[in-house]
């Protein structure tokens, strides 16, 4: 049974927010706040599997909340709730440890999605947020003809760009292919895998620029 910690800048929201999890089979919400400083202890002591948090609180930037919960030893992921997939501080929560984004906008339809796509290792990446990890790994992007190759979803190359240690050339035609603006299922029929496969991979590229962010030079 996944747990579940709820953190929204006020009331309303996590009302829905806990009336939309409740009505998930098999989910538990193990608690909930509106302000970062006082869940970050709860958080610690619960050790929930997923933090659903606003990407902006009243204490600050969820990223904020990211950053910290790297350094412990048993971190749940971090699935960053936010208006709008182009708000300028939702790549610095990615790139600080967050797992995932959810555009909640839907009246709870969305955030359940997003959940368990989360919760499988799942993951969804915009085409500004593509653009964005790119040039976080000083990367170009490869051109359409490579990417959209069969062999180019396969390619297990190691890149040996300084920043880009730890990607394979097929993470970072997938980045390219995002950039460009395709989607998760367009990219799978493409390469010939499923769609999860992709989104599985997204997840993958994520963890990699936590890796990135935590570099002393970039810190």
């Amino acid at each position: 049974m996944p747990s579940l910690f709820l953190l929204r800048r006020c009331q309303p929201p996590l009302q829905r927010a806990h009336d939309v999890v409740g009505e998930m089979l098999g989910w538990d919400v193990c608690g909930s706040g509106t302000q970062m400083h006082d869940a970050a202890q709860q958080v610690h002591a619960l050790a929930p599997d997923i933090v659903a948090s606003d990407l902006s609180l009243i204490d600050g930037p969820a990223e904020r909340l990211a950053f910290q919960m790297q350094r412990w030893s048993q971190r749940p992921q971090l699935l960053l709730l936010t208006p709008t997939a182009d708000d300028a501080m939702l790549f610095e929560g990615l790139r600080a440890g967050a797992g995932g984004y959810c555009v909640d906008a839907d009246g709870g339809r969305a955030l359940r999605d997003a959940l368990e796509q989360l919760a499988d290792g799942r993951a969804c990446m915009s085409p500004l947020i593509a653009r964005q990890s790119l040039i976080a790994f000083g990367l170009p992007r490869t051109s359409l003809a490579d990417a959209d190759d069969v062999a180019g979803g396969q390619d297990l190359t190691p890149l040996i760009n300084r920043l880009a240690r730890g990607l394979f050339r097929n993470e970072h035609h997938l980045l390219s292919l995002l950039a460009h603006g395709l989607l998760s299922a367009e990219i799978g029929q493409t390469w010939r895998i499923g769609q999860s496969n992709v989104e599985r991979r997204i997840w993958r590229i994520y963890t990699k620029l936590h890796a990135l962010y935590r570099q002393p030079e970039l810190a």
